[in-house]
């Protein structure tokens, strides 16, 4: 595996490498063209990958190392571990070929630790909730991250076609018991055709599939024996029948989606107008326990739609921009009912809906600045934000379900000097997020036991007001007209009414060209 990724990852450096002789453009008004170019204030409509085509009309690679610590103490999913720390290698790459073709990919390897993780002994747990395999005693999670994906988009008079295909797997353990071991293998593939509408829109389609597996087996070799482990349900509840001592499971998923967007045309490297993306993604994940001849006892069928609309415009320095982000998620869990078993095998007598999250957000940004230009030497930008959140998980048979909105609000100036040889970027934000609603019934939950008390706990940080403060430094280090080396550092405080602060630091190392 590791020799397949350095190989991958050798070409996706070497490529723009040879190329970039064909580029006009210095790095350093590469650079300052990112720093003040509106796309960055789109999301979700470069995913389409023919319209991708126009991210930017010139080549552009960087090549990062980056190291990540993240200390949450209370603040966090007792699933998922209140701490973190991670090295990373990433290559991201984008090559103009000729006036008629892009070309751009992206490899990265993460190498992390995940801290205190309890109740879930898989990995991706924001994919396979609630139906993962927990216990009370958990621990440390050493995971292995390997990415790569590579798009091409190829323009013929006023269409553009566009494919992009992306790999992720994963290999997450405990040397400790219990010893999970996770192996993850993640397949994602689009299609993509778009039209120029009157030399004044692109009017784009695309479609995706995906494929996903996970398979995860516990082992036990301490001579104090194994301890129980249960078939998660959600809210605090289990598949009774299954606990003990069924250790080995799978996870096998696909998923299919589509996108209808609407991007202005590029003037002059900027795409200012109106722009929409809704995008809709279906995913059916099926739950099966390995030593039962691989016993289906769970299905998740997930719905995600969302929204994007955005506004920008451009006068000689100054910059305007509106940014809206609505999504929906509509998750069904399904249990599988089983007859008397006859060896290894259980025939299936029903299935039943029983758990149920729905869950919305809703963002809205604002931007106004002044962009850097040969002739100035300060620019700067601020970002007003507003949003609103909501979740609702629900587990029928017995009544339980959790309430919870929050509405927040926030500001970010960012700003960017040019002195000599350096570009040095620096932005800072604040913002403050308080609850709006928090009520949950729980019918017959324990909260003496471990599984009762991790789910209020996580209540309780999901409810809690916190204020936040963000703090971004970066400088870029031209050394000559092809290249520029970088250094940014990224810090961010929260600081909970009751569940206490977290504070996350990122340090990245790089080179541009």
């Amino acid at each position: 595996m590791k020799q397949r990724f350095l190989i991958i990852l050798t070409v996706i450096v070497l490529l723009p490498i040879k190329l970039a002789a064909a580029d006009t453009l210095t790095v350093e008004q590469k650079l300052v063209s990112e720093y003040s170019r509106m796309t960055v204030f789109r999301n979700q409509v470069w995913q389409n990958a023919a319209i991708r085509y126009d991210q930017r009309p010139f080549t552009l690679t960087d090549i990062s190392v980056k190291g990540l610590y993240d200390q949450r103490g209370n603040a966090a999913l007792a699933q998922e571990g209140n701490g973190k720390k991670d090295f990373s290698a990433e290559v991201n790459s984008f090559l103009v070929l000729n006036q008629s073709s892009r070309l751009f990919g992206q490899a990265s390897y993460r190498n992390g630790r995940r801290k205190n993780v309890v109740w879930n002994e898989n990995s991706d747990y924001s994919m396979l909730y609630p139906y993962v395999v927990g216990d009370s005693i958990g621990g440390f999670m050493k995971e292995e991250e390997y990415k790569f994906s590579g798009g091409y988009a190829y323009r013929f008079g006023k269409w553009t076609a566009g494919a992009e295909i992306g790999y992720r797997a994963v290999i997450a353990y405990r040397d400790k018991d219990p010893r999970p071991r996770n192996i993850i293998s993640d397949l994602q593939a689009s299609v993509a055709l778009a039209r120029n509408l009157n030399e004044k829109y692109t009017l784009g389609l695309s479609v995706q599939v995906r494929k996903y597996n996970q398979k995860s087996d516990i082992k036990f070799l301490a001579d104090k024996g194994s301890t129980s482990v249960y078939q998660m349900l959600g809210l605090g509840m289990d598949y009774i029948r299954f606990a003990g001592t069924q250790t080995s499971t799978r996870y096998t998923g696909s998923g299919i989606g589509g996108s209808i967007d609407l991007l202005p045309v590029s003037q002059n490297g900027e795409n200012n107008g109106f722009s929409v993306s809704l995008r809709t993604d279906y995913f059916h994940l099926t739950k099966q326990l390995s030593n039962l001849d691989y016993t289906p006892i769970n299905e998740i069928k997930n719905i995600d739609v969302s929204l994007e609309t955005a506004w920008t415009r451009q006068i000689r320095e100054w910059e305007y921009g509106v940014h809206l982000l609505a999504a929906l998620q509509q998750r069904t869990g399904v249990e599988n009912i089983f007859g008397e078993p006859s060896g290894n095998s259980y025939p299936k007598l029903s299935s039943i809906d029983q758990f149920k999250n729905t869950t919305l957000k809703a963002g809205l940004k604002g931007r106004i600045g002044q962009t850097l230009d040969t002739n100035c030497r300060w620019g700067w930008t601020l970002l007003p934000s507003v949003g609103y959140g909501q979740t609702k998980p629900e587990y029928k048979s017995n009544g339980r379900y959790v309430e919870i909105a929050s509405a927040s609000g926030g500001l970010e100036a960012q700003s960017l000097w040019k002195v000599s040889k350096m570009l040095l970027s620096a932005s800072v934000a604040g913002g403050y997020t308080t609850n709006v609603k928090s009520e949950y019934s729980l019918p017959g939950l324990d909260t003496q036991k471990s599984a009762g008390s991790a789910l209020l706990s996580n209540i309780d940080y999901l409810s809690d007001d916190h204020a936040s403060i963000a703090l971004k430094l970066r400088g870029d280090y031209v050394v000559n007209k092809q290249y520029a080396l970088f250094l940014s550092a990224n810090w961010l405080h929260q600081e909970y009414k009751n569940c206490g602060g977290t504070d996350r630091i990122e340090v990245s190392l790089g080179v541009t060209f």
